[in-house]
């Protein structure tokens, strides 16, 4: 447990002296910011009718937003799909810098068993991601406020509230398979070039009917409403989780790593 918790504290540091969790945090902000800035184009014409093509994307964003609960289902859209990439550049980066860097013979040679060390880069991962997920909810919250959105109450706010909470958790969980790509890939590139691969694949699954059996777009119909997803869809989530974990366990475990 010791070995775990200096880990954890290692994995940490490593990511504090890079500011890593600084501009991803900066990051997080710019989406419900940016949707806050479109509402407000939308709303006022005179400024709208001098952007052109801004003007038009404001408008789609104001109509999937005239209310508390249309907005707060789309800042679970938000983390599903922005909030997604944001995570795997994290994951990518946790896990993908060991190799850019040189350093995954140190780290592999350290007196620590490899579970642990594994084990504390998914959970910085996780505690990352749970606190950019906050920041963007607090931020979306704040900025709805001060937009002054039709129909909301406490319990508005709370109900949506708990859907973009879960929908954060099924991100985090969904994301955990590209520390196995950053790792096969022994960096960045595999690992977000796939991420691409996986939106396209989400959207076309999603208007095909079937998003409900694909893991990466069930936190997407979740925080839409516009699905009724079965027990099936969240255990494929899970198992979808696990098998990125065990699959980088054992890729660390037995893979040649002689570079």
């Amino acid at each position: 447990m010791n070995n775990l918790s200096d880990m954890i504290w290692i994995e940490w540091r490593k990511a504090m002296r890079s500011r890593m969790p600084l501009w991803t945090a900066l990051g997080s902000l710019f989406m419900p910011l940016g949707i806050a800035f479109l509402i407000f184009v939308a709303r006022n014409s005179d400024i709208s009718q001098k952007l052109g093509l801004i003007s038009a994307k404001a408008n789609l964003i104001a109509y999937a937003a005239t209310d508390w609960p249309a907005y707060l289902g789309l800042t679970g859209v938000i983390i599903a799909a922005a909030g997604f990439l944001l995570f795997v550049i994290i994951i990518s980066w946790v896990f993908g810098r060991e190799f850019s860097d040189g350093t995954v013979k140190d780290l592999l040679a350290v007196p620590v068993p490899r579970s642990s060390i594994l084990a504390a880069k998914f959970l910085v991962v996780a505690v990352w991601a749970a606190g950019l997920s906050l920041i963007i909810l607090i931020a979306g919250l704040i900025t709805g406020a001060v937009m002054q959105l039709p129909g909301g109450s406490i319990g508005v706010a709370l109900q949506g509230s708990v859907i973009v909470a879960i929908t954060g958790f099924l991100v985090i969980v969904v994301v955990l398979p590209f520390a196995f790509f950053a790792s096969v890939g022994r960096g960045y590139l595999l690992p977000i070039g796939v991420a691409f691969l996986t939106l396209i694949m989400t959207n076309i699954l999603a208007l095909a009917g079937w998003g409900e059996y694909f893991p990466w777009a069930v936190p997407g119909l979740l925080a839409q409403g516009k699905s009724a997803l079965t027990l099936v869809s969240y255990l494929i989530v899970f198992l979808t989780g696990m098998a990125g974990v065990i699959a980088t366990y054992l890729w660390w475990k037995y893979a040649d790593q002689n570079r």
